[in-house]
């Protein structure tokens, strides 16, 4: 189901903004923080500038950048009485996520040429601020969890465990607390499984001879005639490195259904379970992650990292986003992003998030975030 999203403020463009349901009242507002280092101390906001910052930041959560550029350089152009740095600063930063150079270097001079004072200094490509504790090797975005009944609800995991495997280091799945299964789901596991295995796709497993028990007690109770229990049981062996149980099913199979058994496949070096010595990700060590980070863009393609936040939330009261390495926030997919911080705001959670360059700050002012978490704004250098 697609979540609620939010009510932005109409941008002078007219670009249509989503809506979305309103916070609990029970939940207070969280304060914005202060940004002393930010050079706003001497700015005069106008109304004018403001719905051209707003206008700005709708544009480029569209992805729309060459008209974010044209909306605040034509402002800046403009009006050269008007005080306020924000747009200034937006379009420094603007240029800078899009490692624009030499337009963030004229801007520079005409910068200094307006307000006597030093511009914004150009850094490069933007990294994610180390954690203080040693991080994972692999982040929390490339785990996949599945507890109790695994059922449809579940299904879009089965997709998000394909592209994980394709796309990043590798998925760690962990089923140690799933306690069943129906058989359409069984059979896209098993299938999913089989898919990353023989592609040599990264995958560690956690529980995979909890889960085979889980199966087997199903086949002994009354679902032997079940193929994708099998198909799933099979997998799960070939993943733990389990032969010889895999032969005593594939006999049992045999019988079962009077038909040759699959064949065992030698299991490739990329598929370890999480009690290999190797395994460098064991669930404690994620634990240890001092923030959640975010990276790349936030939008409808990557908004699984919303379940991932979730989930790193769960044993926390304090929890830390960074964005230092967030390029952009889709304005389709902010609405969910809110919806997960409301969620936070009802367990009890207090969340920060800090790094976001100014692009993505100013949606979040148009779009209320701050309403649900403590922004804190990027030092300027």
């Amino acid at each position: 189901m697609t979540p609620p999203r939010p009510v932005a403020p109409k941008p002078a463009s007219g670009v249509a903004a989503p809506t979305t349901t309103g916070a609990p009242s029970s939940v207070a507002p969280a304060p914005e923080a202060d940004f002393d280092d930010m050079p706003y101390d001497s700015s005069i906001d106008t109304a004018e500038s403001h719905s051209a910052v707003e206008e700005a930041a709708i544009l480029y959560a569209n992805e729309r950048v060459s008209e974010a550029v044209a909306t605040l350089h034509g402002f800046i152009k403009e009006n050269h009485e008007v005080r306020d740095l924000h747009p200034w600063m937006l379009l420094f930063d603007l240029y800078q996520v899009q490692n624009m150079k030499q337009p963030f270097d004229e801007l520079s001079m005409d910068f200094v040429v307006r307000f006597e004072r030093s511009a914004p200094v150009w850094e490069g490509p933007r990294q994610a601020a180390p954690a203080a504790k040693p991080a994972p090797k692999r982040s929390m975005a490339s785990s996949v969890q599945f507890k109790g009944q695994i059922g449809a609800a579940q299904a879009d995991e089965f997709e998000r465990m394909l592209q994980l495997a394709e796309a990043e280091s590798g998925v760690k799945l962990d089923v140690v607390h799933a306690t069943g299964i129906d058989p359409e789901q069984a059979a896209r596991f098993a299938q999913v499984l089989q898919t990353i295995r023989r592609a040599e796709q990264r995958i560690v497993v956690a529980g995979a001879n909890e889960f085979a028990q889980v199966l087997k007690d199903l086949l002994a109770n009354g679902a032997q005639q079940e193929k994708a229990y099998w198909a799933l049981l099979f997998e799960l062996y070939q993943l733990s490195g389990q032969q010889d149980a895999f032969e005593d099913a594939a006999i049992d199979y045999a019988v079962t259904f009077e038909l040759s058994p699959p064949s065992w496949e030698a299991l490739p070096e990329s598929v370890q379970t999480a009690t290999d010595e190797s395994e460098p990700e064991a669930p404690a060590a994620t634990e240890e992650a001092e923030c959640f980070c975010i990276e790349g863009v936030l939008a409808s393609g990557t908004d699984y990292k919303l379940r991932d936040l979730e989930r790193y939330a769960d044993a926390r009261t304090q929890v830390q986003i960074d964005m230092t390495a967030t390029a952009r926030v889709d304005f389709v997919t902010v609405g969910a992003f809110i919806n997960t911080l409301i969620g936070l705001n009802q367990k009890g959670k207090q969340v920060s998030i800090s790094g976001a360059n100014e692009m993505v700050h100013a949606l979040f002012d148009v779009m209320g975030v701050t309403e649900y978490a403590t922004v804190i704004r990027r030092k300027q250098r």
